[in-house]
């Protein structure tokens, strides 16, 4: 059992975890969606927006 939780712990430090993935989702989507009906510049800044709220949640 305790190999179990170090194999989880490993697998989530190089993964990270699906919080901030979930998080960022609505704005990936939205920026993709964005750059097929405006400039890419807006769709672009909302994607960007998801990455960056991607990055700052740890976990």
């Amino acid at each position: 059992m305790k190999s179990f939780f170090l194999v989880l712990l490993i697998i989530l430090s190089f993964n990270g975890c699906i919080v901030g993935d979930v998080v960022a989702l609505p704005f990936r989507v939205t920026g993709a969606v964005l750059n097929t009906v405006t400039p890419d510049i807006v769709g672009d800044t909302v994607s960007e927006a998801g990455e960056a709220v991607d990055t700052a949640i740890p976990f």
